[in-house]
């Protein structure tokens, strides 16, 4: 009997450890922060969405949003944009730092931001010419990937 109760605690704590590392929940675009919502509206009205999941990880929560064309945005809990994917499209270009633009049309003129995302250390690109390159806050390159 000791043993089944052990071994039902285990269980337990094994369960409990396992649900606070992180949980994705399912959604409505009414639940997203208003910054959220009105950057979808604006930026994203003429795609549909498939799928809203709310990602709690300890007490850092995050929200992604996905498109039925791929295209996938991740929100960090304030509403604010960190991550866009819109491979193999373009990222709407309003979104896109005007240095960051004009810094990828004047090097890659043939090539399109895929991909952009936002931390508290700057800025990477993705480009559909597979070129990934970092800025850092002031808007200089950092690193250039191939």
């Amino acid at each position: 009997m000791k043993t089944l109760k052990y071994m039902m605690t285990a269980l337990l704590l094994i369960l409990v450890s396992t649900a606070c590392t992180g949980q994705d929940k399912s959604i409505t675009v009414n639940e997203l922060p208003a910054p959220a919502q009105e950057m979808i509206k604006k930026h994203f009205s003429n795609e549909k969405i498939t799928i809203v999941l709310k990602d709690k990880d300890g007490l850092r929560v995050s929200y992604d949003v996905m498109f039925n064309n791929g295209t996938k945005v991740e929100f960090n809990s304030k509403g604010e944009w960190a991550e866009i994917d819109t491979k193999p499209q373009a990222v709407p270009q309003a979104l896109v730092p005007s240095a960051i633009t004009d810094y990828a049309k004047k090097n890659y003129p043939d090539a399109r931001i895929v991909q952009i995302e936002h931390d508290k250390r700057g800025y990477e690109i993705n480009l559909s010419n597979g070129l990934e390159i970092r800025f850092n806050n002031q808007f200089k390159v950092t690193e250039i990937d191939d």
